[in-house]
């Protein structure tokens, strides 16, 4: 069984004639013999941590970091590693990156107020969830992460004035999105495969502003037909919707477009990446539709599967 690190270039594409694949992020392409488009999915799907394994270890911390880091490859295994591994960033007020999901810290720590309005030294000093952990730094959690595991960096919003999704003049924003420049020069500094992700249109266009050879990815949210057309506005590399989008699986939700995002995203050449997986019966369903990565707060969700 073949497993591999990259949320980017995961899986072998057979394509019709018809279909537009993207040789570097996605690998090569083929036309069968009989003109239909198939995915090969002999192999499993990239394993992602969200937030370090969160229901496993205390959500976005450095030793949920190291933990999530350390295991076996193989899906089958004991214990089984990240591929990959999510996390949350924020700025303070004094324009340091915190890793923390929440925009109020009251909930997961023992320290209240908004992350972006407080200071370094009250953000980095709140203990998460009594773990004797506390929020660190995007510097310190990149540290804690080999080199051989991906970074998928969530990007929430630093500002109250920033609207989510899409929006008509993503321009408008930058100013608030300048903190961004201090993430990507952070995450530049290390050997990792990284991808950016976020639900804000605003973070996804100055991302590619300023560095328009970074991967990207938007996260959906309301909408098939808005992410795939965010997803091509910024020809991101990879698109992450929720499980509830997958056409194809019972988590399928008829609220949103009958549209098979798996195969519109394929044929776009972007691998399809669900948030967020907590069941082994969750993981095996989204297989069977094809898709990339599996996002989940669990480690060893796939074994299930693998052993069978």
């Amino acid at each position: 069984m073949r497993n591999t690190t990259s949320m980017l270039n995961r899986r072998t594409f057979v394509a019709g004639a018809g279909a537009v694949l993207g040789a570097g992020a996605m690998g090569s392409a083929q036309a069968s013999e009989t003109g239909d488009t198939e995915l090969d999915v002999s192999d499993r799907p990239t394993l992602v941590a969200h937030r370090g394994f969160a229901d496993i270890h205390p959500e976005n911390t450095v030793s949920a970091f190291e933990f999530a880091s350390e295991g076996e490859t193989d899906d089958a295994a004991d214990r089984r590693r990240a591929d990959w591994i999510e996390l949350d960033v924020y700025p303070t007020c004094d324009g340091e990156i915190a890793v923390f999901h929440d925009e109020e810290l009251g909930d997961l720590t023992d320290t209240e107020g908004i992350v972006y309005e407080q200071f370094a030294e009250t953000v980095f000093s709140a203990e998460v969830l009594e773990s004797g952990q506390t929020i660190p730094t995007l510097r310190e959690s990149m540290d804690a992460i080999p080199e051989k595991i991906g970074v998928n960096i969530d990007i929430k919003a630093g500002s109250p004035d920033v609207e989510m999704g899409r929006v008509e003049d993503p321009e408008a924003e930058r100013e608030e999105w300048e903190w961004l420049e201090t993430v990507i020069e952070i995450a530049g500094e290390y050997d990792n495969e990284l991808l950016f992700s976020t639900f804000w249109e605003g973070a996804l266009a100055t991302v590619s502003e300023i560095a328009p050879e970074l991967a990207a990815a938007y996260l959906l949210d309301e909408s098939i037909e808005e992410g795939l057309s965010v997803t091509e506005k910024y020809d991101c590399e990879a698109i992450n919707p929720p499980l509830e989008m997958i056409q194809g699986t019972p988590f399928f939700e008829e609220e949103f477009e009958d549209i098979d995002l798996v195969s519109e995203a394929h044929s776009l050449g972007v691998p399809v990446n669900v948030w967020t997986i907590n069941t082994w019966y969750e993981c095996e369903r989204l297989i069977e539709a094809g898709v990339d990565g599996l996002i989940t707060d669990y480690s060893e969700l796939l074994r299930w599967g693998a052993s069978q």
